[in-house]
């Protein structure tokens, strides 16, 4: 008896989660959110860092830059500014170009089988 009763309701239980699977298994349902592998977390990782230590240079020339208005020494702003603007091509590389390459590509650029 026991049997019959997880069977009957193993076939509605295992019916939803496939119908749960496939809503949220999509991209565009997830938000355009990706499964990330190891590799891949650990590089959005390595860009993370490195954004936050562009963004506390930035702070660091900001600050540098008031200073150096107050104190009225205008000669150092041009210095400033243009270290503003490289830290803000390098924060623009790196949020737009330097993306992982895809699994799919092997090193000459052809595409490999999908392994399932």
């Amino acid at each position: 008896m026991n049997e019959t009763f997880n069977a009957r309701e193993d076939i509605p239980a295992r019916r939803r989660a496939l119908e749960t699977h496939n809503l949220y298994s999509s991209s565009e349902a997830m938000g355009g959110r990706r499964r990330t592998t190891r590799g891949r977390a650990a590089l959005e990782q390595a860009r993370l860092i490195m954004l936050v230590m562009i963004n506390v240079a930035q702070l660091w020339i900001l600050a540098a830059t008031v200073e150096a208005v107050l104190g009225h020494n205008y000669r150092e702003l041009w210095l400033l500014v243009i270290a503003s603007g490289v830290c803000w091509l390098i924060t623009l590389s790196i949020v737009l170009w330097w993306r992982p390459a895809s699994h799919r590509y092997t090193s000459s650029g052809y595409l490999r089988e999908k392994q399932r």
